[in-house]
């Protein structure tokens, strides 16, 4: 009886590692469009990106869901939910809709501004490791992100 409780938790650990073996590779298939929360770290054009605001309670991120294709996110001071299409390393966002909250600090309101007008000129994108580039249609990186979570 031993032997045979032994073998059946042997097998359900293979069965749970093969599991989760695949389920990584699918993920990986798939990111950034896997509900990943990434962290928007660069703008195109701006000499300095401010990565927080009011300290690390609040920074710029972008997420997008599979089931839904729905894209959401914020910017340091508003947050934007929209809807993106996606084919190969093709994708374009679409029917954006943003807070209209002011901030305390200008630089931060045109931020907002130049991020929420990026993600409509969105056409292509590429993943190095854990970083996303969205780029444009002169494939020109316009929101550089890194995976957060």
């Amino acid at each position: 009886m031993l032997k045979n409780i032994f073998s059946w938790v042997l097998g359900v650990q293979i069965m749970l590692g093969s599991g989760v073996a695949y389920a990584q590779t699918v993920t990986q298939a798939i990111a950034p469009f896997d509900e990943s929360v990434w962290r928007i770290e660069t703008l195109y054009n701006q000499s300095k990106t401010i990565q927080t605001y009011q300290g690390e309670r609040n920074y710029a991120s972008i997420s997008f869901n599979p089931y839904t294709h729905r894209v959401t996110g914020r910017g340091l001071c508003n947050k934007f939910m929209g809807k993106f299409d996606q084919h190969d390393d093709k994708v374009t966002i679409h029917d954006v809709v943003t807070t209209h909250e002011k901030c305390l600090s200008d630089d931060v309101n045109t931020q907002d501004d130049r991020l929420f007008n990026y993600l409509k000129e969105v056409h292509s994108y590429s993943i190095h490791g854990k970083i996303l580039r969205l780029k444009d249609a002169q494939n020109h990186s316009l929101i550089i992100a890194r995976w957060a979570k």
